[in-house]
């Protein structure tokens, strides 16, 4: 049912929604059927032995989100994701200690040969050895507070990368996985019509040895009956190449027997969407966040570089210790060991009477102008996107009502002009316009319903919501 002018969160649910009303007008074949499936969930099994007409079936049915996940587990892109955000996340914490703690430097040195002395030795009284610690408190252009934010928009930029990635395998999952479902249906269908076509070329033989119909019209429904033969062979051909990408996402064998459960709970969506979700969308989509990420990055990297055209100034502390004792040598005095030093230092590389300096600073204010301008295109681009999905979503719902009312009518329509063919009443152009209808607004009311879920799921793609979860 649909539900006008109340409020909505499509992007709280991902499920495949299917009114089993819906199904049993499908096919008259298939109205038996659906009477023995549960109200709350149809399964469809997809498998080489099924395509054959094998009853096989599989014990645990995949659901859109146990086969999300199972395709996240498997992808070896999803693993590299995963790898570089380790590795942002330890350049994140070594910035960190860079610049709160000093780097050390141990160092021992024996020299073997000189020209003062020049003959071969190893000799322990000639091993010097030292420890020394630095430590760079300020610098203008490069500072440890500026390679602390530099790194943490890293680590922030592969967090927003690797949800990304788990956002782009789900979609690849939920498409292969609806690919198999509306295969199975199809199936489904198909088997519906050919029975419904050798029911009308059964009745025609008779009629055709009574004397009421001719042979053309023999002919005729023989036709349509091999071709209904063939729309099923190709049904079957699509579930079988269906079933192998299933398979492939998971690591599983191409022909693996598999199934798949879906709600059949119709989805109540409020028209109109929200306008909301807009800002929503503007402040949530993760590309976009991490474009602002980059963009932050590049203001950073800008400012040090337009301060390197700068006089720079450096502070910085030492520490360092001669004569350890190690390696067996006796230490060296403390009178002024360690020692200690504090200084600044001034650097201004002008080039020649800055005409250098000036240009790489109006290079860099190009450079970030660019990328801000970049961003405010990729918002605009978003805007557009979230209200056209809304406009899609609501067009795809009329849709909806429109086939499923096509579905039922058509069935009807199918159903009398068979009982009115068998007794000579209705023309065979009637039953094959009929049958022909019904067949391909059956599939597209499959097509139509499998197409609102995806397209629900990349509206939340839009809104920067987590589908795999």
């Amino acid at each position: 049912m649909i539900k006008e002018n109340q409020t909505y969160r499509p992007y709280r649910s991902l499920r495949m929604r299917l009114p089993l009303a819906a199904l049993c007008a499908l096919f008259p074949a298939a109205a038996a059927s659906a009477q023995t499936m549960a109200a709350s969930t149809q399964t469809v099994a997809a498998s080489t032995q099924t395509v054959t007409a094998s009853t096989q079936t599989v014990a645990v049915p995949f659901t859109p989100k146990t086969y999300i996940k199972a395709v996240i587990d498997a992808s070896p892109a999803m693993r590299r994701a995963e790898q570089d955000y380790h590795q942002a996340e330890n350049n994140y914490r070594t910035s960190l200690l860079d610049a709160a703690l000093p780097s050390f430097n141990l160092n021992a040195d024996i020299p073997f040969y000189d020209d003062q002395e020049p003959r071969l030795r190893a000799e322990r009284g000639d091993v010097s050895s030292s420890l020394s610690a630095s430590w760079n408190l300020y610098d203008s252009v490069n500072s440890p507070l500026k390679r602390v934010k530099t790194a943490r928009l890293d680590y922030a930029y592969a967090g927003l990368t690797l949800d990304i990635a788990r956002q782009n395998e789900a979609l690849k999952a939920l498409g292969r996985f609806y690919s198999l479902y509306s295969s199975q249906k199809k199936i489904l269908t198909a088997k519906a019509n050919l029975t419904s076509r050798e029911r009308q070329y059964k009745d025609t033989n008779e009629q055709f040895q009574s004397g009421t119909r001719s042979k053309i019209e023999v002919t005729q429904s023989e036709g349509d009956k091999l071709q209904s033969e063939l729309a099923l062979a190709q049904a079957e051909a699509a579930a079988v190449k269906a079933l192998m990408a299933f398979n492939e996402l998971i690591n599983a064998e191409p022909e693996a027997a598999q199934a798949v459960e879906v709600s059949t709970t119709s989805a109540e969506i409020a028209l109109p969407l929200p306008k909301a979700d807009v800002a929503r969308a503007l402040e949530n989509n993760f590309a976009l966040r991490r474009q602002r990420l980059a963009l932050d990055k590049t203001r950073i990297t800008n400012r040090s570089a337009v301060l390197a055209s700068l006089p720079r100034v450096r502070v910085d502390a030492s520490w360092t210790k001669t004569a350890l004792g190690i390696l067996g040598t006796p230490g060296g005095s403390w009178d002024g060991n360690p020692s200690y030093r504090l200084g600044a230092s001034l650097s201004f590389p002008f080039g020649f009477l800055g005409a250098q300096n000036y240009l790489d600073i109006r290079t860099q204010e190009y450079a970030l102008k660019s990328a801000e301008l970049e961003l405010e295109d990729s918002e605009r681009t978003l805007k557009t996107g979230v209200l056209s999905a809304q406009a899609d979503i609501a067009l795809q719902v009329k849709s909806r009502q429109l086939l499923e009312f096509q579905v039922k009518a058509l069935k009807d329509t199918t159903d009398n002009l068979l009982s009115e063919y068998s007794l000579g009443g209705a023309s065979s152009l009637q039953l094959d316009s009929s049958q022909t209808k019904y067949l391909d607004s059956s599939n597209s009311q499959i097509t139509a319903l499998n197409d609102l879920d995806l397209a629900l799921a990349n509206y939340k793609v839009l809104l920067g919501e987590k589908i795999w979860e």
